[in-house]
């Protein structure tokens, strides 16, 4: 069934309700005139039997007087003889007592109320000798009715109907027609078109006109709106267009985690950024993102929890990488959707080159670029974290002096003072563990520490053999060779901090120096410090010796030349 058939037109549904209400009036009419006529002819009943009362009263009263029956019986059946008489009784004191009723073959209407004249004497006296009873036929009166009112229900419906059919045909010139062109005109114009609809003629000043141009506005309202989201439409697919080409072609790789860290979507370049270029974004889709992605899972689980509606970031190290560690910047942030779905946005971009060059400069930084050696900054700052992070370990500093290293530097140049050096920091680092720390101070300054040192015998055991290492000769080019020798002061850290057991070893080097060089010494319990020397043959001596304060006249420089 289509629309058409489905439409019930307006004048129809107001003519369905003209006739229903047309006919409850008319029978709302029908009904207060039947009620209205009978109470008139009930009226106009009793006011005729009155009349006939008056007529034969005067012979009823000779017959109540006398108690004569024929002639009561007379007067009875006269009144009969009248339609509007039901039935009629004549009766006195002294036992006359005449009834009539009127016999018909309809089925027995009850009389209406009785009408009651007393009789008085027929000489003159007030006197009453008797009593007339008349009890009016209702069916008259319900006949008289009942005609009346038919007849003004005909006239009244007649009325009502030719006034219904009257306004319906008003109705439905004036309104019901204009409004189903009305609505036939915008049915038929689609959203956006031009058309527009056509004035009503008979209708400009009215509601109808109105309307008309009401509906012609918005239909050009919506007309400049289907164009402006044309428009947008046309942008945003540019718009989105772009955004595919950059989601798809950038260098960066992109991808969306749920709560648990499995990835939602990817873009082309993850799987390339990430080292794994054999996988498309739809095989990636489903999986465990740091165990798949990272060396270190656990760095990007703190950066997961860590993620906020503004972006973290890390530098995190990949997992696969065939041309050695590779590097990735990742940046995530947590966003929540209209439905309460948590949801981790996260960009990474290849970073490997700026790592290296970044722990290329963080060496240069930290390292010696003649010895490979940490500079002071780089070797006190981990040595003082050592000190921090293991204060129950006992921890041994060595600061070493190279002795007569000016003369070398005077008399065979600065190219030589270098061989030495490196020479001398490779000596250095054959006498101790790959985690103990090497640093050179500068100048022919160098530190050493021995981390987790077991005892100070074994801090001892290390300064000998690097003593007996650095008296070994240094060639130089053209077959020269130079001997230097080495003082060496040792420190037992025992809870103090840096600054105080750098002091301590520095006090234990001047006392080497002060006692000829080329040896080391080291704290004993009560104070002293012991001194032990290599002498030019090889052979060690030892001594025990109170620490003496340094001359202001003599610096370091001058003891160490």
């Amino acid at each position: 069934m289509n629309t058409s058939t489905r439409q019930q037109h307006l004048h129809l549904k107001l003519a369905r309700a003209v006739f229903w209400t047309a006919l409850l009036l008319a029978l709302l009419t029908s009904v207060a005139l039947f009620m209205a006529e009978f109470q008139w002819a009930s009226e106009k009943t009793e006011t005729r039997l009155n009349q006939l009362l008056d007529t034969v009263e005067t012979t009823a009263a000779v017959a109540a007087y006398s108690g004569n029956s024929a002639i009561g019986a007379d007067v009875l059946d006269g009144l009969l003889r009248n339609d509007i008489v039901h039935e009629a009784r004549l009766l006195n004191d002294r036992g006359l007592d005449l009834h009539r009723l009127r016999e018909t073959g309809h089925a027995r209407v009850p009389p209406g109320p009785v009408l009651v004249r007393d009789l008085h004497s027929p000489f003159g006296e007030r006197e009453v000798v008797g009593r007339l009873l008349v009890f009016p036929e209702a069916r008259v009166n319900l006949r008289e009715a009942r005609h009346a009112a038919q007849v003004g229900a005909l006239t009244s419906s007649v009325l009502i109907g030719l006034t219904a059919l009257l306004v319906l045909g008003l109705v439905r010139s004036s309104l019901s027609l204009p409004l189903s062109g009305v609505s036939g005109a915008l049915h038929a114009i689609r959203a956006g078109e031009q058309e527009r609809l056509k004035p009503l003629p008979h209708h400009r000043d009215d509601e109808l006109g109105q309307l008309v141009n009401d509906i012609n506005g918005l239909l050009a309202t919506l007309e400049e709106k289907f164009a402006a989201e044309r428009l947008l439409r046309k942008e945003v697919q540019v718009v989105e267009r772009r955004l595919r080409e950059v989601f798809e072609n950038t260098s960066a790789g992109i991808f969306l985690l749920d709560g648990q860290g499995h990835l939602c979507m990817a873009n082309p370049t993850l799987g390339r950024v990430l080292g794994l270029p054999g996988l498309s974004p739809e095989s990636l889709v489903g999986q465990d993102f740091p165990a798949l992605a990272f060396a270190d899972p656990e760095q990007f689980h703190h950066l997961f929890h860590q993620a906020g509606s503004h972006s973290t970031a890390m530098d995190l190290k990949l997992r696969h990488h065939d041309a050695g560690p590779a590097w990735v910047h990742c940046l995530l942030s947590r966003q929540t959707d209209g439905q309460g779905e948590t949801r981790y946005e996260g960009v990474v971009y290849d970073i490997t080159e700026r790592r290296a060059l970044e722990l290329r400069t963080q060496h240069e930084a930290d390292h010696d670029l003649l010895t490979g050696l940490l500079r002071r900054h780089a070797a006190e700052r981990e040595l003082r974290r050592r000190l921090d992070a293991s204060s129950h370990q006992p921890q041994a500093v060595l600061l070493l002096d190279l002795d007569h290293f000016k003369a070398v530097n005077d008399t065979h140049g600065h190219a030589a003072g270098d061989r030495v050096l490196l020479e001398t920091a490779q000596r250095f680092k054959s006498c101790v563990r790959s985690g103990d720390i090497v640093g050179r101070l500068g100048g022919d300054e160098f530190l050493i520490a021995l981390l987790d040192c077991a005892s100070l015998d074994q801090a001892r055991r290390v300064a000998h053999e690097i003593v007996d290492r650095v008296v070994q000769p240094i060639a130089l080019d053209q077959g020269i060779g130079v001997t230097i020798g080495i003082s060496i002061g040792i420190a037992l850290s025992h809870g103090q901090g840096l600054e105080d057991l750098l002091r301590a070893a520095d006090l234990a080097m001047y006392e080497v120096k002060r006692w000829g060089r080329n040896g080391y010494a080291s704290p004993l319990p009560e104070g002293a410090i012991r001194v032990e020397r290599r002498d030019t043959a090889g052979a060690w001596t030892q001594a025990d010796t109170l620490p003496a304060p340094k001359s202001p006249d003599v610096s370091q420089e001058s003891i160490s030349v």
